[in-house]
């Protein structure tokens, strides 16, 4: 007989009578992935016209859903005015690009009011004080979370 033949008679004698077959590792561990870097992004909003409803602060992670789709943003965030002033603080935030835009709900009704026309009857603000001719772009609005702290200060304006 030839040897590899012989290896296959004598592994089936030795599981035919309950030894078990050596184990095979067919995937090897993996070293674990590092984890990923995070920071805190506090955001400081001024410039309310006054203290009235509060205010929300929307954190978006991509361009396709900024700055007009809340609904799929990475994170937002409510807090109240006080002394035409709100800060927020977005914890464990991973490092990339992102872009913030805030609106000033004074009648608290959680949307930012506009006209027929589609032009905010109440304050915003876009990240880098961004501006578009309807809607400001990413490009224009993104900034970078790259430290384990970083602070932004937005104006709002009506």
């Amino acid at each position: 007989m030839t040897k590899p033949i012989l290896v296959l008679i004598m592994m089936g004698s030795l599981l035919a009578f309950g030894a078990q077959a050596p184990a095979i590792e067919t995937n090897p561990p993996v070293a674990a992935a590092a984890p990923a870097q995070t920071g805190n992004l506090r955001v400081i909003l001024r410039n309310f016209k006054n203290d009235n409803g509060q205010t929300n602060v929307i954190l978006y992670n991509n361009a396709y859903t900024f700055p007009d789709k809340p609904d799929k943003c990475f994170s937002n965030l409510w807090t109240h005015i006080g002394k035409g002033y709100a800060e927020v603080i977005f914890k464990n935030v991973p490092y990339g690009d992102y872009a913030l835009a805030a609106y000033h709900d004074e009648n608290s009704n959680h949307r930012l009011d506009l006209s027929v026309i589609g032009i905010p009857k109440e304050g915003i603000a876009i990240s880098n004080d961004a501006k578009g001719l309807f809607l400001p772009r990413w490009k224009d609005a993104k900034i970078m979370v790259n430290s384990p702290d970083k602070t932004i200060v937005m104006t709002i304006s009506y």
